[in-house]
């Protein structure tokens, strides 16, 4: 009789008990039958299985923040009372690339029918539930020597790509309140830098050190219920679920004012706030 070769059974016994530890498995020479190997692929069931239910429970976990919006629009518009002057022209002409183009100051933007531009509106409390960042990046862009967009709300966790679109030398110099967060030049040409805020409530400013007349603002949130004002002084909030919340509306030279709403299921609420001119 011939001598059955251990080499194979080795490597077979060793592919299905590999997890529980290595057991040496050798063929046998004479009448004693040898026994065959357990089947190779019986654990494969199993393991397939753990990994659709791991999938499943990642997908459901994913899926919550959406599942957990409602289908209520919060709208309205925010309108300027008193007497406004006209805007002052920048003064640019420290750099010949910014001072190719004229533009007017930005601090204060009112529409011919005295509505505000710029203005964040957000749910400051009652919001509740976890809300994951899109996976989409917010953008700031350096572009005619301004920040565009001047203001504008993004997630926790969410990427902002920072961009100079400017043939001249910008400088971001981020700031929460008087302290620094980081400040770092940008040349023409460069890819974008990337930056992520985990501070939720803070508003950060930007600056540019060589252009000291560039700011923008993006506030950080930890849920998507905000929108900031159009040339129109206007505002939406898609898909909020039902409840109470205190709705804030922030303007950068003008402060804060804030409004008490009850949003019900499948109905626009609606609510305008009003700033005095100073």
């Amino acid at each position: 009789m011939t001598k059955p070769r251990a080499i194979p059974t080795t490597i077979a016994a060793f592919a299905v008990f590999g997890m529980f530890g290595v057991f040496g498995v050798f063929g046998v020479s004479g009448c004693k039958k040898e026994e065959p190997p357990p089947p190779p692929a019986a654990p494969a069931p199993a393991v397939a299985a753990d990994g659709a239910a791991h999938a499943a429970a990642h997908a459901a976990v994913t899926a919550t923040p959406e599942a957990a919006r409602g289908s209520s629009v919060i709208k309205g518009s925010v309108k300027l009372d008193g007497a406004r002057s006209e805007p002052k022209m920048i003064k640019r002409d420290t750099d010949p690339y910014c001072a190719r183009k004229q533009m007017p100051e930005e601090e204060i933007t009112v529409s011919k029918d005295g509505h505000l531009k710029n203005v964040l509106v957000r749910i400051s409390k009652g919001m509740t539930g976890n809300y994951d960042p899109p996976m989409t990046n917010a953008t700031l862009d350096q572009s005619e020597c301004m920040y565009r967009p001047r203001v504008q709300g993004i997630m926790a966790g969410q990427s902002l790509l920072i961009r100079n679109s400017d043939q001249t030398l910008h400088n971001v110099h981020s700031y929460k309140g008087a302290s620094t967060i980081f400040n770092q030049a940008q040349v023409p040409g460069l890819p974008p830098m990337a930056k992520k805020f985990s501070e939720v409530g803070d508003i950060i400013k930007f600056k540019c050190d060589v252009h000291p007349w560039m700011t923008g603002y993006v506030a950080i949130m930890n849920h998507p219920f905000f929108a900031v004002t159009g040339d129109d002084g206007t505002f939406s909030i898609p898909k909020v679920p039902a409840g109470k919340y205190t709705l804030e509306a922030w303007h950068e030279r003008l402060g804060v004012k804030t409004a008490e709403i009850s949003v019900t299921t499948d109905k626009p609420s609606e609510t305008t706030f009003s700033f005095t001119a100073p």
